[in-house]
């Protein structure tokens, strides 16, 4: 009796994790449906890893791209997010993105510079060579406000060999917060 018990408690619990798997499964395939209504491509496929520094901090984490749009003539972004923890009341995590105003342009162009109006590129008659990077996360100091590019911001971009190099690239929020990151980003 005792062992029959044990039995179906086991089988139970199979049955519950099996579920749970597959209620993530079909979570997982409505946001893919969703983010592909709204015209953007997450690509996670070719796992790569990069690190990034915040005011010395390094990290390092898998690096995804995303197509906003159009492969070829939408903006192409290429994100690091670094999650520390596991505890969602608790967790730390940063979020470097790095938006180009499409794919070519981040493989091609010889001359980036930082987009210092914000974290979005502008829509319409985009300029090649203009990069948008932000920096966003929780905890590790960097509250809840956004770290973009300005007309103050210093430092270098480069792409060689399909990996982002940046140099001691400052930062800074709308209230003047700065932070200064380095990175080395494969994509």
């Amino acid at each position: 009796m005792k062992y029959n018990l044990i039995l179906i408690a086991v089988i139970g619990s199979i049955a519950l994790i099996s579920c749970a798997g597959n209620s993530d499964k079909k979570a997982a395939g409505a946001l893919a449906d969703k983010t592909a209504d709204e015209g953007l491509t997450v690509n996670s496929e070719d796992a790569k890893t990069g690190t990034f520094s915040i005011d010395g901090k390094e990290v390092s984490a898998g690096v995804t791209t995303q197509y906003f749009g159009d492969k070829e003539k939408g903006n192409f972004s290429v994100l690091c997010q670094h999650n520390e923890g596991s505890d969602p009341a608790g967790a730390n995590f940063e979020l470097l993105q790095v938006t180009f105003i499409n794919e070519k342009d981040a493989t091609t162009n010889p001359a980036l510079k930082i987009y210092s109006n914000g974290s979005s590129l502008p829509m319409t008659e985009p300029e090649p060579g203009i990069v948008a990077v932000s920096l966003t996360g929780v905890g590790n100091g960097l509250g809840s406000d956004e770290f973009t590019g300005s007309e103050k911001s210093t430092g270098t971009i480069t792409v060689k060999n399909r990996t982002i190099e940046i140099k001691d690239l400052s930062l800074f929020t709308s209230e003047g917060e700065k932070k200064v990151i380095t990175a080395s980003l494969p994509f």
